[in-house]
């Protein structure tokens, strides 16, 4: 049997001190849930989809695995494979089966897959295993199957955005079945201007004007009107609103133009105008 390696169990302390307002409930629905129903969240982007579950898992003081899926991802990357080192061949775990052995370990933890909506369907597959009542990977390359042991709960959890982006496909049936799927929208302006006047440092938002806010939503409102390639998301809006407090208005939403392509630029520079009075040039950032 090749001798197995991980990233240690410290490397997944949930990190503490994040900013999160729970406009949309999530955490109270995650304390009925928690190791008990698989879960997906499915939303636009920017919107605290993942934050949610690090901020949970810090209150819970649970280890968390985070793993970024694509259509590149391959079996190996998911369960492990082996390293060549010297003379020896460890098999290195990938997060699925190190989250079991953290969970064996610490008797808790929970694995969230970004995007899971990336991963192609014959890779959604490999999480059938994990994500049902069987809760076990059998991994010959290594001769060992991973299970949980008596007491221990590993919670699994993802996010999504809508199938309107590219790269990503349609979740299986078979693994969509195994999972609850919460759709989110992005909050209303008043929960959005309670999540900027939150996150954002109190130094910056001191040095706007009272109706910068309702300006700056206003704006990220119309960008996410279907008629829009790329829509501002709560994301971006606090880039916005901090880098008008560290270089001006005039300054940050020529930074802001960058997000955008083609007419669509030509729309938002013609909304600026309007909103803020403010003339966006693509020259140098003076």
């Amino acid at each position: 049997m090749s001798a197995v390696e991980r990233i240690p169990t410290e490397e997944y302390a949930p990190r503490q001190g994040l900013k999160f307002v729970d406009v949309f409930g999530l955490h109270g629905l995650y304390e009925g849930l928690m190791f008990r129903s698989n879960l997906v969240l499915v939303g636009p982007k920017g919107i605290g989809k993942t934050l949610s579950f690090q901020t949970f898992a810090a209150l819970k003081k649970c280890p968390i695995i985070t793993f970024d899926c694509s259509e590149d991802v391959r079996r190996s990357h998911l369960i492990g494979h082996h390293l060549l080192r010297g003379g020896d061949t460890p098999f290195v775990l990938g997060p699925l089966t190190t989250a079991f052995e953290i969970a064996n370990e610490v008797g808790q933890c929970i694995l969230v897959l970004e995007e899971i909506n990336g991963l192609s369907p014959q890779m959604q597959k490999v999480l059938n295993g994990l994500a049902d009542f069987r809760r076990r990977i059998e991994v010959p390359e290594c001769q060992k199957v991973f299970k949980l042991n008596a007491g221990a709960k590993l919670w699994f959890v993802g996010t999504m955005n809508t199938a309107v982006y590219g790269g990503v496909y349609a979740l299986n049936e078979d693994l969509k079945s195994r999972f609850r799927l919460l759709a989110l929208e992005y909050p209303d302006p008043a929960q959005e201007k309670a999540i900027l006047t939150e996150v954002v440092d109190s130094e910056l938002l001191k040095k706007l004007d009272p109706k910068m806010l309702d300006r700056v939503l206003q704006l990220a409102i119309e960008t996410r009107q279907k008629a829009m390639e790329y829509a501002l998301s709560p994301r971006d809006v606090q880039q916005l609103v901090e880098d008008i407090g560290l270089v001006g208005l005039p300054r940050a939403l020529r930074v802001l133009i960058g997000k955008f392509d083609g007419d669509d630029r030509n729309t938002v520079k013609a909304r600026i105008a309007s909103i803020f009075g403010v003339k966006v040039t693509e020259g140098a950032v003076a």
